[in-house]
């Protein structure tokens, strides 16, 4: 018979990842900036200047290895790609 355990609805928790409580956020943050990308047409390079970083560290972003950069770094990149914006200027 198998048996169930219940534990908090984060997995990053379970596994004991020590910014487990982050990682969700960053990744929402995160699903927001390559969506504002797309929306806009923009390259990786022309995101990458806007945003005021390498390609390189977007990329890594982008494809999920955001554990080194803080939430408010990232949150920042997203407010520098002002939808709104974007679409006025293109």
């Amino acid at each position: 018979m198998f048996r169930f355990e219940y534990g908090t609805s984060n997995v990053y928790v379970q596994l004991g990842f020590a910014d487990a409580e982050e990682i969700p956020l960053k990744a929402g943050i995160v699903r927001d900036i390559t969506d504002r990308i797309r929306a806009a047409g923009l390259t990786l390079s022309d995101a990458a200047a806007m945003v005021g970083t390498s390609q390189s560290d977007l990329l890594l972003a982008l494809c999920g290895k955001f554990q080194s950069f803080r939430a408010a770094e990232l949150h920042s990149w997203l407010d520098r790609l002002n939808f709104p914006l974007l679409l006025k200027n293109r």
